[in-house]
């Protein structure tokens, strides 16, 4: 209700216009000035018709009673609740994300990415870590500093001159790497197909960067140091739709168990070729169950998503419909079904793709952002405090952000950090931010870490240095914002003057009931009462005897309490303002109207109650007609009030130049 009452009032709501020395007073409200462009803006967002002197007029005193009750709100305080500034907030922060996600974005980040994307690259790679690195425990080393990365230098480059002499890339990595789950296969070092955003930033630069057959210099990652070589290229073939029956048999199965599993998928290939439908058998047959109840539909993939036998296989296939023969992984055996073939698609439909994978990838977004926060810097003359800086890069060597020594060191560093909008941010105020915002589990140097968190958090401070100035910046949102304001406090002073009042005010109705009695007179008799079914007449005559004294409501009450053993009652009632043709045992026993026949589990029946010729016995009879034309009335009593508290002020020389 309140959302559909605000959409309404917000029609009338104020857009906040300053006044200026060409923007005439239109109205004074106890002397505060209201200026002719806001009344000029809300009447021509809210009528497009030619303004004619009677509609303006009408206007002119809705836009003064809809002030009127604005500033009643604020008096009464309604304006200072938590849940009005809850509310007020919420809107805001809806209405903001716009103009927030409106800054500038890195273009040509986005387009490199789309252009790498169109090709694949098959690349192998060396990688030294850091020391204390434990990659089969998924990085379990959190603290590296920069001292820790020179020996892992220091050897990447060893290994860089080993190449450079003609070793086999192969045989030194089968040597020298610590990426094990690399050195397994048959070519140790590789890593397969990968095309633009599937690998680290860094190592990504390099695979496209270097030369088909050529390796790369070192690149630094979150793990160590890498040697990338470059093992073919190829343009990317788009994507297919693929379907797939699997036989699982684990890459280290005995031959029984291999022997077993390829007879199976050869007995299925058999069905296949022979016509008997794939989608059917992937639901029976295959061991995959995921894809299995959607007839083996692995849907839309890439090069490079899929293990390379698979993947070379599927994007083997030419014709929609074609069938590989089995193909063997590190999972089992497959069967592989073409759906279907999309090529690779233009840039302006990948563009907003692309963005948003760069925006959720913590080693791309801040470089996509770097226009935009660019800018905000520019606007907000931000300026570092380099000192501040440099501290904290200096503890940053030998403790690592995150730990409680560097926290304690600088939790209370009341040095400022740097400046936005002649906004001091301070270094307790991003060690708070640090505290709060460190949950990143992916290993890093401490130095980049350091900084990739002081990025953020400069990002973090402008961007709500933005926020703060939205209103000033932008009219067009300190109007929005101004209108819903003005609506959520008439909703609330309405509601409490109005609305709800009238719903509850039971003496206020009845009285406002019986001084407009003839207003709800009705055009026909109305019964007002009950019907009672009973189970047969001699049940009937009972109960008009035990009743007869009592009024309908009572009588009621007392047939279903007495006329009931366990959860089986013997009468049935219902209750209503009945005119003819509503129910046909009233139109027979009052109307005398019609023939009833009575179901069998209730053979007879009775009403109790009385019949109103032209006029409602009581309020509750036309309740709500009576609360609408009573809601009514405290308005036109609450506005006539108002206009005789407050002192107003029309100018109609203003009005008159509205054109």
């Amino acid at each position: 209700m309140k959302k559909q009452i605000l959409s309404v009032v917000l029609a009338l709501s104020s857009a906040c216009l300053a006044v200026g020395a060409t923007d005439p007073v239109i109205m004074k409200i106890d002397g505060k000035a209201i200026p002719k462009s806001e009344f000029e803006y809300i009447y021509r967002k809210n009528n497009n018709e030619t303004i004619d002197k009677k509609n303006l007029d009408e206007y002119i005193t809705l836009f003064k009673n809809f002030k009127l009750k604005v500033i009643e709100a604020e008096e009464q305080g309604l304006d200072t609740t938590a849940a009005f500034r809850e509310e007020l907030e919420g809107y805001r922060n809806q209405l903001s994300k716009p103009y927030l996600a409106n800054l500038p974005v890195n273009e040509e980040l986005i387009k490199r990415e789309y252009d790498r994307s169109k090709e694949d690259v098959e690349i192998s790679h060396i990688l030294v870590t850091y020391s204390g690195v434990d990659l089969t425990q998924s990085g379990a080393a959190k603290h590296v500093f920069q001292a820790d990365t020179l020996a892992a230098y220091k050897k990447i480059l060893q290994i860089q001159k080993r190449l450079a002499k003609g070793e086999s890339f192969e045989k030194v990595a089968k040597e020298v790497s610590n990426d094990l789950r690399s050195l397994q296969g048959d070519k140790p070092g590789y890593l397969g197909w990968f095309t633009a955003m599937r690998l680290i930033p860094a190592m990504e630069d390099a695979a496209y960067n270097t030369p088909v057959g050529q390796v790369s210099a070192p690149v630094r990652t979150s793990f160590g140091y890498h040697l990338i070589k470059v093992n073919s290229r190829q343009p990317d073939p788009g994507q297919i739709k693929a379907a797939h029956i699997l036989i699982l048999c684990p890459a280290n199965a005995d031959t029984v168990q291999v022997s077993d599993a390829e007879n199976k998928i050869n007995a299925i290939y058999e069905q296949v070729i022979g016509g008997e439908d794939f989608g059917e058998l992937a639901k029976k047959m295959s061991d995959d169950k995921a894809s299995a109840v959607n007839g083996g539909d692995l849907s839309w993939f890439g090069f490079g998503a899929m293990v390379p036998e698979f993947q070379a296989a599927a994007f083997s296939l030419k014709d929609t419909g074609e069938v590989t023969k089995p193909v063997r992984t590190q999972f089992g055996f497959h069967l592989i079904k073409l759906l279907d073939r999309k090529p690779f698609p233009p840039y302006e439909a990948r563009q907003m793709d692309i963005r948003n994978v760069l925006k959720q990838n913590p080693g791309t977004e801040m470089i996509l952002n770097l226009p935009g926060i660019n800018k905000l810097k520019e606007e907000n003359g931000f300026s570092k405090n380099e000192k501040s800086y440099t501290e904290l890069y200096k503890l940053a060597n030998t403790v690592y952000p995150t730990d409680s020594v560097f926290l304690a060191q600088f939790g209370t560093n009341e040095d400022v950090l740097f400046i936005a909008n002649d906004h001091p941010y301070t270094v307790t105020q991003f060690i708070a931010f640090l505290e709060n915002n460190s949950a990143s589990n992916q290993l890093v140097v401490s130095t980049d870490f350091l900084t990739e968190r002081l990025n953020a958090f400069e990002s973090d401070c402008l961007l709500k240095e933005e926020d703060r100035m939205l209103e000033k910046k932008y009219p067009e949102f300190r109007n929005l914002i101004h209108e819903y304001r003005d609506g959520i406090l008439l909703f609330d002073i309405s509601n409490r003057e109005v609305w709800d009042k009238a719903a509850k005010d039971t003496l206020g109705l009845k009285s406002f009931f019986d001084q407009n009695k003839t207003k709800y007179a009705w055009d026909e008799p109305r019964y007002k009462g009950y019907v009672v079914l009973c189970k047969d007449t001699k049940t009937k005559k009972k109960m008009l005897k035990e009743v007869q004294k009592m009024e309908p409501d009572s009588a009621v009450n007392f047939l279903l309490k007495n006329y009931r053993v366990g959860d089986v009652s013997y009468v049935k009632v219902e209750k209503g303002l009945f005119t003819k043709g509503d129910n046909i045992y009233v139109d027979e026993a009052v109307f005398k109207s019609g023939k009833v026949q009575c179901p069998e589990e209730f053979a007879d029946y009775f009403v109790l109650g009385k019949l109103l010729t032209d006029i409602p016995d009581d309020y509750t009879d036309v309740k709500g007609l009576v609360i609408t034309d009573y809601q009514q009335y405290l308005e036109d009593k609450w506005v006539e009030m108002l206009n005789k508290k407050h002192k107003v002020e029309i100018f109609t020389d203003v009005i008159n130049t509205i054109k």
